[in-house]
């Protein structure tokens, strides 16, 4: 069967947070915003407000986890923030609940996200042979913001696909959210190539669907990470057990892949 399309995972596998900011960094920054943007609804971000962040980040790690080890589901992420602005007694609406949550969203340039080297150049040689090119990833931001994120890193006009777990509403490995991209680009699962650094989100929700796999070995080996910065699962267990087609530890390493013609 010819390779027609290749999939990408993206945190950890096409970027990377090298050296993150400090936490009080951290901290501050989403303090400063959630409280710019209180004031501007004329509510004072004092008592229990003042750790609306922090509790917004608790929530959607408990929600994250539960979906990513339990139905695949993905949360409500506005919904969440709205429920802990609730709990600390303030009422909006889901238009606000929205503002709030792409608020608390910091974004991966803040904290410093960086492509691994050779990312673009291994774009534009997939490209120059004739594949096809799309993303599946686990995110709780999507919409023009995170495409303005793409766009900063160059990426946005290689995807011809965004299949993002918070839009289409689940959770790799759960295989709707890898058939979405599928049939955007009207290809066969024995068609497409899935590159992904983790064993099970990745490679084993791809091989369900009978897809060729790449694993994308990080250096820290063994420790999987399987969702992004700001929703990081635990390990699995049962990853030892999913075996790759093919393994690479740097992104260039795809274009020698035998799966791929240069004719």
């Amino acid at each position: 069967m010819t390779i027609r399309v290749v999939l990408f995972d993206l945190g950890e596998t096409l970027w990377h947070f090298p050296k993150l900011p400090p936490v009080e960094t951290i901290r501050g920054e989403t303090v400063h915003r959630i409280s710019d943007l209180l004031r501007s609804w004329d509510v004072e971000p004092a008592g229990e407000l003042f750790f609306l962040g922090r509790d917004i980040r608790l929530a959607i790690e408990k929600a994250t986890d539960e979906a990513y080890w339990g139905d695949l589901v993905s949360p409500d992420y506005p919904a969440l923030a709205k429920q802990v602005a609730a709990e600390k007694g303030l009422s909006i609406s889901d238009e606000q609940a929205v503002e709030l949550w792409h608020t608390w969203n910091l974004g991966g340039v803040f904290l410093g996200r960086q492509l691994y080297e050779g990312v673009l150049e291994t774009m534009r040689w997939l490209r120059e042979h004739g594949y096809r090119i799309g993303a599946v990833t686990n995110r709780g931001l999507g919409g023009e913001p995170f495409r303005e994120e793409l766009r900063h890193h160059g990426l946005l006009e290689f995807f011809e696909v965004l299949s993002i777990s918070c839009e289409v509403g689940y959770l790799k490995p759960d295989p709707r959210l890898f058939q979405q991209a599928l049939d955007a680009l009207g290809v066969r699962p024995e068609e497409t190539v899935m590159v992904g650094d983790s064993l099970r989100a990745d490679v084993g929700g791809a091989k369900a669907l009978n897809m060729i796999t790449v694993w994308k070995r990080n250096e820290a080996a063994g420790r999987e990470k399987d969702l992004e910065k700001d929703m990081a699962g635990p390990e699995d267990s049962e990853a030892e057990s999913v075996e790759p087609d093919f393994v690479i530890d740097r992104p260039w390493e795809l274009t020698t892949l035998p799966i791929f013609s240069t004719e």
